[in-house]
């Protein structure tokens, strides 16, 4: 279950992630897309502003300037005849229908909706320093009748006007300095539109994506679910098995006990042997044990010698005293350990045993050795790792997992490690107190 759900929130991880990306690029293509569209509006905008140069009569800007050199006297008046040129601006010659129909002609084969506005939005009189224009109140040039919400700059102009009038009979002698700023401002009115409709298929691919990969998810989420209960009934089809043969094994004892000794007796006790302990192993029963004694580790080392000969045991004993440690705890866990090693191709396997303020209790052999990816599993029931050697060996995947419940039970701990030439190192500490 906690490997589910380890992978459950992996994936949501990179689910976001994946989103995460997609959007950025979808948002990117946008502003790239946004972009291209803003350079061919300016493209067209500008040879508009060409085109309108001949229309251009009385309505310059300097013809509006030289109206408004006297203004600087009275600001109410001033006021007045600014908004009077701003309407008279608006229509002269006609400015409004001729940027629509110019317009019209340079879009007619696109799908456009442009906006227009030109305006001066700045008239400083050098010699009075003042501005002569209302804080946000320019004078439009001309426009398009469809308004400009949130258009773009792509021209602006700054020039200087300077204009002087003298009349000896009326005594007039008046210079005038302006500083006048200009602007032109573009819109795509359509522009949304025309990028959702250049990014759409991105946008249904990178749905697509992210639909598939949840599917896949699923379905993989699925598999895993059934693949766990086939292993858990097979679990249990195990478990039953070896339930059911305590009883033959019993009732085989009883009739053994009662058969003359002999040559035929003794294998068949060892066969009976060898079944009891699998079936132990399974259901990982213990019987009551003595605490292990110096004797009984010599007694064993003897037996494990003659009992695995063909092969190099090399051990060390260390033992000052011992009092935790069960006889039998202590037997399990070695035997497991040794026919791990031996099972796996070792020739040879070292033991050390130290029993002092902790028991430690070390197994390394020369054997074909554990994956790394495969070391934090291999303590799970009936786990086995997955490569073509392990085909042809026997086993249930219970030795370590044995290991590890007689470990557990003292709450010890047991590391893995594998060798620098070849096989693995088991390490296992207990307390002994």
């Amino acid at each position: 279950m906690n490997k589910r759900i380890s992978t459950t929130l992996l994936f949501v991880l990179s689910f976001f992630v994946l989103i995460a990306l997609q959007s950025y690029y979808l948002y990117n293509s946008y502003l790239l897309e946004k972009k291209e569209l803003n350079k061919k509006v300016q493209l067209i905008a500008s040879d508009v502003l060409e085109q309108l140069e001949k229309y251009e009569k009385e309505s310059s800007e300097d013809s509006l300037i030289m109206s408004l050199k006297k203004l600087s006297a009275n600001g109410k008046f001033m006021n007045q005849k600014i908004n009077e040129k701003k309407h008279w601006y608006n229509f002269k010659n006609f400015y409004e229908p001729q940027v629509d129909s110019i317009l019209a002609k340079e879009t007619i084969h696109t799908n456009f909706k442009i906006a227009l506005k030109s305006e001066i939005y700045s008239i400083f009189d050098g010699t009075k320093k003042k501005e002569l224009l209302p804080l946000k109140s320019p004078l439009i040039l001309f426009k398009t009748k469809e308004p400009i919400s949130a258009g773009f700059v792509f021209n602006e102009g700054k020039w200087n006007s300077n204009f002087s009038e003298k009349d000896t009979e009326l005594k007039v002698d008046e210079h005038y300095h302006y500083i006048i700023k200009s602007r032109v401002s573009a819109e795509l009115l359509n522009i949304n539109y025309l990028i959702f409709k250049k990014i759409l298929p991105l946008s249904l691919v990178s749905l697509s994506i992210i639909l598939l990969l949840t599917y896949l998810f699923w379905r993989t989420l699925k598999n895993l679910k059934l693949q766990q209960l086939k292993v858990a009934q097979l679990y249990t089809s195990i478990d039953s098995i070896a339930h059911e043969l305590n009883t033959p094994l019993t009732t085989l004892k009883f009739t053994l006990a009662s058969t003359p000794a002999n040559e035929t007796k003794q294998l068949l006790e060892r066969q009976i042997q060898r079944l009891e302990k699998v079936v132990s192993s399974i259901h990982n029963t213990s019987t009551d044990s003595e605490l292990l004694l110096k004797d009984d580790i010599e007694a064993y080392i003897a037996a494990i010698t003659k009992r695995f000969e063909p092969i190099k045991l090399d051990i060390i004993i260390e033992y000052q005293n011992n009092e935790s440690l069960l006889k039998q705890d202590f037997e399990q866990i070695l035997d497991n350990l040794i026919e791990n090693s031996i099972k796996y191709k070792a020739s040879e396997v070292k033991i050390r045993l130290v029993f002092g303020k902790q028991v430690l209790i070390e197994v390394t052999d020369d054997g074909i050795g554990i994956p790394e990816e495969a070391q934090p599993y291999i303590f799970d029931k009936y786990y086995r790792v997955s490569r073509p050697e392990n085909l042809q060996i026997n086993g249930l995947g219970l030795g370590l997992h044995i290991v590890k419940q007689m470990v557990d039970k003292y709450s010890g701990s047991v590391k893995v490690f594998s060798n620098t030439a070849n096989g693995v190192t088991f390490k296992i500490t207990l307390a002994n107190a």
